[in-house]
């Protein structure tokens, strides 16, 4: 066995919901000694950076966590077996009332890699149009067209705290600059 690898020998769900299964698993180290990782299951997700003539499209909506709302890129989790793209194509009309003429990944990062299996796929949209918005019923999002410069602003002034936006906004910076 490589020496970074650990085997597990057990497993166990102590809580299924909705979106995420809780797991704890019993491993051997490479060391040989036993321990337990508790891990949160999760489908994975899309984000989108929809951008238009210098701005970036945001949403505002209450976030129960965080006990208040936040500024955000659209986004949504993967349905079980589906495609990535046409996740992101999904979210970005239900959830803003825009479709997109071109949309491609911009890079991918797992969430919390210390106790999650959580993938975030950021995409970068373009072509934007008006559509009908169709969120969810739990959903009452507002959508804003920022400057994205200004949006890269409000990440260094804690307007913006949401990690897979303030990630979204510099790939997409990066890919458009040619960093």
């Amino acid at each position: 066995m490589p020496k970074d690898l650990e085997r597990t020998i057990s497993s166990h769900y102590p809580f299924s919901g909705r979106l995420i299964k809780v797991r704890v698993d019993e491993v051997v180290l490479p060391s040989g000694r036993r321990t337990t990782r508790e891990l949160v299951e999760h489908r994975g997700a899309v984000a989108i950076v929809a951008v238009e003539d210098g701005k970036v499209l945001l949403e505002r909506q209450y976030r129960h966590t965080a006990g208040r709302a936040m500024l955000e890129i659209p986004a949504g989790t993967l349905d079980a077996g589906e495609d990535p793209l046409r996740c992101a194509h999904r979210e970005l009309r239900e959830e803003t009332g825009y479709t997109a003429d071109k949309m491609e990944e911009v890079i991918h990062f797992y969430n919390a890699v210390g106790y999650s299996t959580e993938v975030i796929r950021i995409f970068l949209a373009t072509g934007l149009k008006r559509a009908k918005a169709r969120p969810e019923e739990d959903e009452s999002i507002e959508t804003h067209m920022i400057p994205f410069e200004k949006a890269l602003k409000m990440v260094g002034t804690n307007e913006i705290e949401d990690a897979k936006t303030i990630i979204g906004l510099f790939a997409v910076r990066n890919r458009i600059k040619g960093y």
